[in-house]
């Protein structure tokens, strides 16, 4: 079931070609260690959500929010008014985006392992997995991954972890450990649009000051700035049908979630990490 993360009536003109009747072609979906299940809560905030052209140049933005909007991604049941007062920006646009946090809180339980009362970086080769598969198949046995040290065994801790995503690889200091290590990234996350699928999607750790500012994927180590000045995600993808936006036409925006198998424990039972879920943005025309 994917669940319903925001509806909003808004009037707004989007989306005024058929992208709706297509079946997306998911992306790859990868399960790490064999303990899974839905965290009891996902916590994203969210900056910036919409559609652009290729080099950020015409922005449309259904969410636009200096302050960010917190939403449990978990909860099939939830349901945010993210958008309010959207205002249609004429154009044609080509890729999807979002600009997120990256820093994340989660809490979940299984199989004798819990989340922990904690904030955290990612770490080096932490999560450990006997066998992690991709679209069913093993792809890695006895790995260890990057992961968050956020996980116990002792119910008593048991709380609500914040994670935070500083780079896409890091060494032993928590700091990138090669070129690249701020993007592109491929993300966890199958991205679609009215059931149509967001093409090449990547992810990049950005900044806040300019969340669509990149570092180049070919900068050296050595050159790349510190962690610590990292604190958006940035989403984009392009879209398999271009959009075009005009002055009458009309819709309803509602965004979708699936992480009902999102949260992994190692086997040791210490850390945690995101397995794959699904995204799906739909705009209903009138």
């Amino acid at each position: 079931m994917k669940n319903l993360i925001f509806k909003t009536a808004a009037t707004i003109s989007i989306f005024s070609l058929g992208l709706f009747n297509a079946k997306t072609g998911l992306t790859d979906t990868y399960v790490y260690g064999s303990n899974s299940t839905r965290p009891d809560s996902l916590k994203v905030t969210f900056y910036q959500l919409g559609i652009t052209n290729s080099d950020f140049t015409k922005v449309f933005s259904v969410l636009n929010s200096e302050s960010g909007v917190e939403v449990d991604i978990s909860n099939q049941n939830s349901i945010n008014n993210m958008a309010t007062g959207v205002t249609p920006v004429v154009g044609t646009y080509t890729h999807l985006y979002a600009v997120i946090s990256n820093t994340y809180k989660m809490k979940g339980s299984s199989n004798g392992c819990y989340t922990k009362n904690t904030s955290v970086n990612q770490s080096n080769s932490v999560f450990d997995a006997a066998d992690s598969t991709k679209n069913g198949t093993t792809f890695c046995s006895n790995c260890a991954f990057d992961g968050w040290s956020a996980a116990t065994s002792n119910s008593a801790e048991f709380g609500e972890a914040s994670l935070r995503e500083q780079s896409f690889g890091v060494g032993n200091d928590g700091e990138p450990d090669s070129s690249g290590a701020y993007g592109p990234a491929i993300p966890s996350t199958n991205l679609s649009v009215g059931g149509n699928e967001v093409l090449s999607a990547k992810m990049y750790a950005t900044n806040s000051s300019n969340p669509y500012s990149i570092v180049d994927e070919n900068t050296a180590v050595s050159e790349l700035p510190a962690s610590s000045t990292r604190d958006r995600m940035l989403y984009v993808g392009e879209l398999s049908s271009q959009v075009v936006v005009t002055d009458d036409s009309k819709g309803t925006v509602q965004i979708y979630f699936d992480y009902s198998n999102g949260l992994a424990f190692d086997d040791d039972c210490d850390a945690v990490k995101f397995n794959s879920g699904d995204f799906d943005m739909s705009v209903i025309t009138e």
